[in-house]
């Protein structure tokens, strides 16, 4: 039982930053104590929607004894030269998704909150989907068998107008495309559902927007295991179509759209778990089409999760480690695209 309110502070007041602050004042246990952007009218805009003070500065975050935690939802290619300070100062960390685009960063980030005794968390929310904890427990006590084929799609769209004039599609500070931003949520979870992967061979090119990095990317990988697997992620493909996940065994088929169960095949199941499991989740949380599209829930689940650690001195569900992981898949698609070859893990 949590017996005062986490005190939470965002930085980063852009789409991302409002779906957090919306999340944060729906837990009980949380209270939302500011909110910071370098843009002060956009900083200042969240601040009155959701009745708190925006501060000034960083300094001002850093030395309020009030925050507990702060979320970060700033460019990606920022996210280290805000989390350490943070971290050094005492405050746990709940960062947008990627980590930080480059290893060396994320690294520095774990070891400095590790250093300072405070919790780092990447945000993968939809490992918090039922349907796939659901599968992620099936796979794990064996009921699909031996692993074959896992493949992830995310076949999504993406205007003119997201990019125009934008740090998205950037290398400095998105760390990429459609991989690095919007695919990371499906590569994360093949890798958590499907185990360790040994190799990657990818492909990227740039085919609808004009944006430095990747709009489409496909990647043939090999998991420890043994499995085979396909990865494609796109913002090239209109109109849209639902983040798609399918796992193969020799005892059974799952397969997920935006982490609900639209099939369940195990064989030896109970008469009436496959109808069960498909109306596990109505709700596609989706942003295939629309990046506003993203309700603030999943995100909630996964504060619930990080408040509990916090207060019961455990470990939550994803670590600063496990997010670094989606991240060096990126990077290495990435890596084999540019040179022709296929790439082992880890880098």
């Amino acid at each position: 039982m949590v017996s005062k309110k986490t005190g939470f502070a965002i930085i980063g007041t852009g789409n991302i930053g409002r779906v957090h602050a919306l999340a944060i004042q729906s837990i009980p246990e949380a209270s939302l104590i500011t909110v910071y952007d370098l843009q002060i009218s956009q900083s200042q805009k969240i601040a009155q929607e959701f009745s708190v003070p925006a501060a000034k500065s960083l300094t001002n975050i850093i030395t309020n004894p009030a925050i507990d935690v702060v979320s970060i939802c700033t460019p990606s290619g920022t996210h280290a030269e805000l989390a350490i300070p943070l971290a050094q100062s005492g405050k746990h960390l709940f960062v947008e998704k990627p980590l930080d685009i480059k290893l060396e960063r994320i690294d520095n980030m774990i070891n400095a909150a590790k250093a300072a005794g405070v919790i780092i968390t990447g945000i993968l929310p939809s490992r918090f989907r039922d349907g796939i904890q659901k599968t992620y427990q099936a796979i794990q006590t064996g009921r699909l068998g031996k692993l074959v084929l896992i493949t992830g799609s995310i076949k999504w769209f993406r205007s003119d107008e997201y990019y125009r004039g934008s740090w998205r599609g950037t290398w400095e500070l998105d760390g990429g495309g459609a991989l690095m931003n919007q695919s990371i949520h499906t590569i994360d979870l093949v890798q958590w559902l499907g185990g360790p992967i040994d190799s990657i061979y990818g492909k990227t090119a740039t085919l609808r927007h004009r944006i430095q990095a990747e709009d489409t990317g496909t990647a043939l990988i090999e998991f420890k295991n043994g499995a085979q697997g396909i990865i494609q992620g796109a913002t090239s493909c209109w109109p849209g179509d639902p983040a798609r996940i399918e796992i193969h065994g020799t005892e059974g088929t799952i397969v997920l759209e935006e982490g609900r169960i639209v099939r369940w095949e195990l064989k030896n199941a109970p008469e009436d778990e496959q109808n069960t499991m498909l109306a596990l989740e109505k709700d596609s949380f989706g942003g295939s089409r629309d990046p506003m599209g993203i309700s603030p829930d999943l995100h909630k689940r996964q504060l619930v999760d990080l408040i509990d650690a916090i207060h019961s001195n455990r470990q939550p569900l994803i670590m600063g480690e496990e997010a670094r992981k989606a991240v060096e898949i990126i990077l290495a698609i990435y890596q084999s695209s540019q040179t022709g070859r296929k790439i082992q893990l880890p880098l």
